[in-house]
């Protein structure tokens, strides 16, 4: 059997702001998706999909968010340290650690995001 990788979904307690921080920290094109009944948050680059769903409406078992949780790691190349530290502090997004490669911020549901030039 084959499979073939298709994506990431993170389970938020507010979509809506964890998808305001993946546009404006990271530059996803985050776009909405679904219906009136139930909306979530998505792009899809070449058939790889980050999506962004509501915690409570997407599965039981996923509701509420594990903030401690090391479960998942989100990685985005940059190619300036220095600039993105910039727009981290233009954002106001608060950091958790950096080093000479990786800048690490917290989305609104408490996920460690690297950002780094490697």
């Amino acid at each position: 059997m084959e499979s073939t990788f298709r994506g990431v979904f993170l389970t938020c307690t507010d979509t809506e702001a964890t998808a305001a921080f993946y546009r404006d920290v990271a530059g996803v094109g985050l776009e909405s998706a679904g219906s009136e009944e139930y909306t979530y948050y998505v792009i899809d680059v070449e058939g790889i999909q980050i999506a962004l769903h509501d915690a409570q409406a997407f599965a039981e078992y996923s509701h509420p968010p594990v903030p401690g949780s090391n479960l998942t790691h989100l990685y985005f190349r940059i190619p300036n340290q220095q600039a993105f530290l910039d727009h981290i502090k233009a954002t106001g997004t608060p950091l958790v650690d950096v080093d000479d490669v990786v800048v690490t911020v917290e989305d609104p549901d408490g996920r460690k995001v690297m950002f780094g030039t490697a």
